[in-house]
């Protein structure tokens, strides 16, 4: 625990200096202070710090790192900041390889290789052209370390490198990336870690237009982590298994049940046969609101041709949801348990499909299948008019524009 804290700090550190330095020089080039390209064994004797001899365990080690991240640049320029930051970066790198050259335990070779991995990743936002090379040589070999931690941090920089260069991989690249993680997991032994790690994944898919690539990721570990005996994989298997119900709901039907803010049970059966809109919202929520007015007009325009809405509150508190609805005046049902573990997050439907960010429009088809995940704005207006056809113009509350923008799509 205090080793991660450290790395932490150590990273808040670099973080907030290479920021501070692209506002205070905006007009200046961090290439412009990076070093000219060289021999990195000379760098890293005339460019780094020297380290005492009395550090010479794992531990003492470490304490070095969080010293020198502490020390000031000797002038506030962009030049002379980013030049000491380069400094301490090749430090850390040093003082990774000598914990990694002795006899340590799994977690201090797995913090030498997130510290020489944060320290690579620096140099290259400061400028340092030989830096891109070492981080992808030392990913691959904290991959195909055989020590699980290690190989963890490899794998968990690995994706990270991927997903930030997402979009400009190939299709077949993209699916490589995500065929390494899922081969990694199932080997793995489908861990906590491992849990979390493809967690990470998935939100950054999404369910838009990676979810064919979301839905092969999930479907190819589930099994794995359902058979996990992990006691921490059990406490949140059933977070992931939400998202992969949320991730496979398109052409789905849906399933829905619970209480309604009045106290009575939701009859989901009763709205098969009409066009529905599941709405999962929160007072709180500011997309959530700045919508309503679009879904009151589109409600007003289609609800005799067959649109209906639902809605699931993830308030904290059932007065808040009532108020705004009374006050908004909104003439649809709105789910909401009256159980306080059941509330906010925690509501049945919102654990049961693995919601994690509202606003979260879901549009069901007539036969109660689910044909959007993301039916907002211009999009909704879209699908109604294409499976309700036009709208009832007459209906006072829709205005002109709305009219002329369904019309329009």
């Amino acid at each position: 625990m205090t080793q991660t804290i450290r790395t932490a700090t150590w990273l808040t550190a670099f973080s907030f200096t290479v920021l501070f330095g692209n506002v205070a020089g905006a007009q200046e080039s961090t290439a412009d202070a990076a070093i000219e390209a060289t021999d990195s064994k000379e760098v890293a004797a005339t460019d780094s710090f020297d380290i005492p001899e009395t550090v010479q365990t794992a531990e003492q080690l470490f304490n070095f790192v969080e010293e020198i991240s502490a020390t000031e640049p000797d002038g506030q320029t962009e030049q002379q900041m980013i030049a000491h930051h380069q400094k301490i970066a090749r430090t850390v790198i040093r003082v990774s390889d000598k914990v990694l050259g002795l006899e340590s335990t799994d977690q201090e070779a797995m913090q030498g290789y997130s510290f020489k991995l944060q320290a690579l990743r620096m140099l290259q936002e400061l400028g340092d052209a030989d830096a891109a090379k070492q981080f992808t040589e030392v990913i691959d070999e904290a991959r195909a370390d055989s020590r699980p931690d290690v190989a963890f941090v490899g794998i968990k920089y690995f994706a990270e490198t991927g997903f930030s260069n997402w979009g400009t991989l190939s299709g077949e690249d993209q699916m490589a990336l995500l065929d390494a993680i899922a081969k990694y997991v199932s080997q793995s032994g489908s861990g906590i870690e491992q849990l979390q790690l493809t967690m990470t994944v998935v939100d950054f898919l999404g369910d838009g237009q990676n979810d064919e690539l979301a839905k092969h990721l999930l479907n190819t570990l589930l099994p794995g982590f359902q058979k996990s005996e992990d006691e921490q994989v059990q406490a949140n298997l059933s977070s992931l298994e939400g998202v992969a119900r949320r991730i496979n709901l398109p052409g789905q039907e849906m399933e829905l049940s619970g209480s309604l803010l009045d106290g009575t049970e939701l009859d989901w059966s009763s709205y098969r046969g009409k066009v529905v809109l599941v709405d999962f919202w929160a007072t709180w929520c500011g997309p959530c609101r700045a919508e309503v007015p679009n879904v009151l007009k589109l409600y007003h325009a289609y609800h005799d041709k067959g649109f209906e809405v639902l809605g699931i509150s993830l308030d904290n508190a059932a007065e808040d949801a009532k108020s705004y609805i009374e006050q908004a005046e909104l003439p649809w049902a709105t789910l909401f348990s009256n159980q306080e573990d059941e509330q906010s997050w925690n509501h049945p439907m919102a654990r049961f499909y693995g919601i994690s960010g509202i606003p979260r429009a879901i549009l069901v088809d007539r036969d109660g299948k689910v044909v959007s995940m993301n039916a907002r704005g211009k999009e909704l207006a879209r699908l109604l008019r294409k499976m309700l056809g036009e709208p009832l113009a007459q209906a006072k509350v829709v205005e002109d524009s709305l009219v002329e923008q369904v019309a329009g799509e």
